[in-house]
């Protein structure tokens, strides 16, 4: 183009081996990973911990009832008890359940599946805080709503598959997906599961915690309200003989 025929020359007689790898990759990249991932299924370990976790905590809703019968309480002379005091006395057992079920999971993550984890004090403890919240979250669900609160358990599952953002970035996903991905527990417990910077561990439990408010608002303050409600809906249920 500028007709300097010299430059063409040095072009041409160049090492021509050299000059197609030039132009084949005229820039090179050098990565240099900050947050190494042995493998592929430790990357996705945190996606499907969390969903199992959440299922898990689920089952115990569908195994133990949420609510105390009249006959145990009589039984175990329960009469004075608040039903606030019912309330978390049943959380109680399930937390209990929660707890073995998680602990299980996390060390068949981590010694079966051999999953990498640069702080196993830190992965237990996710592991017993997401347990412990799903199964709060689910059984004032439960709890309030009866078998309802389970169907909004399912869908609350779903939402979170794709919302919490351990299988695709979130700045990928549309935009009303990445507003509603921090309201997402699950979201939480994936980044705390990747692990972060400085305190971001702590900052995704403390988080995850917050869970516990609205929750415990559902299941001691809300449930009372909706009793008269609820006890409707049952009978309707009940009368269908199609769910005992």
């Amino acid at each position: 183009a500028s007709g300097d025929r010299s430059a063409l020359s040095d072009v041409l007689s160049a090492d021509v081996s050299l000059l197609s790898r030039a132009i084949a990759a005229p820039v090179g990249l050098e990565r240099i990973p900050v947050f190494p991932v042995e493998n592929f299924g430790s990357a996705m370990a945190p996606l499907y911990t969390t969903l199992a976790l959440f299922i898990g905590s689920l089952l115990i809703l569908v195994v133990v009832k949420p609510t105390v019968s009249r006959r145990e309480v009589r039984d175990a002379n329960l009469v004075a008890a608040k039903p606030r005091q019912l309330f978390c006395g049943r959380f109680g057992v399930m937390a209990l359940i929660s707890l073995a079920q998680s602990t299980l999971m996390a060390a068949g993550n981590m010694f079966f599946l051999k999953v990498q984890v640069t702080s196993p004090l830190e992965f237990f403890l996710c592991f017993w805080l997401a347990g412990l919240v799903f199964t709060f979250l689910i059984y004032a669900l439960v709890f309030s709503f009866a078998n309802l609160g389970k169907a909004i358990a399912v869908l609350l599952l779903i939402v979170q598959v794709t919302g919490c953002g351990g299988s695709f970035p979130l700045q990928l996903l549309p935009e009303f997906i990445q507003q509603l991905s921090p309201w997402l527990p699950a979201t939480h417990v994936v980044n705390a599961m990747m692990g972060g910077w400085g305190n971001d561990f702590w900052v995704q439990m403390g988080d995850l915690a917050l869970f516990l408010i609205p929750a415990a608002l559902l299941g001691l303050v809300l449930r009372k309200p909706l009793a008269k409600f609820m006890n409707w809906y049952v009978e309707q249920v009940e009368s269908s003989k199609l769910v005992g």
